[in-house]
């Protein structure tokens, strides 16, 4: 397996087979992800099948709660597409800073896409580097946020302008996604603000944008201009970098460290502009680092939402 550092963070993953990967390589993957963040594993053919496989490699797969879009075979996997028989609705609905699943007891921990087709030109993921955005904050602000909790909903944060707009309202009868949807949007969880990373055990900035809308213990204004404050500081370019996937890679996101958002894309089924995506979430830690200790836990009584 050779592991290649990309600038100013993330890293390219070449010969390895994920279709068999044996305990060292999965041990070595994970600790390249909580280094590098971000890890595209280059020139994969993999059937649904070894994919879901390959994805305990870093946790336990999430159940998505999108019906329209799972796998009927494996509900770990999820399909993103350009297709242009896509409702508007749904088109771009990925175009915002965010962390997956922080509206959740039980937040997902990696994401990765398998890119089955990827256009000619276009489809990159963005991401932006919480670690190195902790780092940077003033002494006094990294002092202000120490111990710190958001609280984080379904449609929870602010959207700039450059963002997509919250389009669904969570409570709505006929929301898209049914009753999984509902009921993950009640769910009003609280994170810390600062992690330590159970992998690299490095500080570093958690869930800052994209469902969190006020701060425990602050009053409802003050809290969201302390979020907004530090979203502006965590995103900014310096931070920020571009990965595309092209057919056949896996790109893989440490949820715990980064916030990500989709860049817009031209929805179409000619030759050369399609893109589809295979996705999936984990959560807990990952099997070669069961021994730490997790960040999340579920109240007591909680029963998982994802398989209702």
């Amino acid at each position: 397996m050779k592991i290649t550092p990309l600038e100013p963070f993330g890293a390219d993953v070449e010969d390895i087979d994920t279709r068999a990967v044996s305990v060292e390589d999965q041990h070595a993957l994970v600790e390249a992800l909580a280094e590098h963040h971000v890890l595209r594993i280059r020139g994969q053919t993999l059937d649904k099948a070894e994919y879901a496989r390959f994805g305990r490699t870093f946790g336990d797969p999430i159940d998505f709660f999108f019906t329209k879009d799972l796998d009927p075979e494996f509900p770990a996997l999820i399909t993103i597409s350009n297709s242009p028989d896509l409702d508007p609705g749904r088109r771009d609905g990925a175009s915002f800073w965010h962390t997956d699943g922080s509206y959740e007891y039980m937040p997902a921990t990696s994401t990765m896409l398998y890119a089955v087709e990827a256009p000619d030109h276009g489809g990159e993921t963005r991401f932006t580097d919480l670690t190195a955005a902790y780092e940077a904050l003033p002494d006094a602000m990294r002092m202000q946020i120490e111990g710190l909790k958001a609280r984080h909903m379904l449609v929870g944060g602010k959207r700039e302008a450059d963002e997509t707009p919250i389009k669904l309202d969570p409570d709505e009868a006929g929301r898209d996604g049914g009753v999984r949807a509902k009921k993950r949007a009640s769910e009003r969880p609280v994170h810390p603000l600062v992690i330590t990373h159970p992998i690299s055990g490095r500080r570093n900035l958690y869930g800052v944008a994209g469902t969190p809308y006020g701060i425990q213990g602050m009053e409802p204004e003050e809290g969201e201009r302390l979020l907004a404050e530090i979203k502006a500081h965590a995103v900014a370019p310096r931070f920020n970098t571009e990965v595309k996937a092209e057919a056949g890679d896996i790109l893989i996101w440490d949820n715990l460290a980064t916030l990500h958002r989709a860049t817009p894309i031209e929805y179409s089924a000619e030759d050369g502009k399609r893109r589809r995506l295979l996705r999936i979430s984990t959560q807990g830690l990952p099997p070669s680092h069961a021994d730490r200790v997790p960040l999340f836990k579920a109240p007591e009584g909680h029963v998982s939402i994802k398989l209702a």
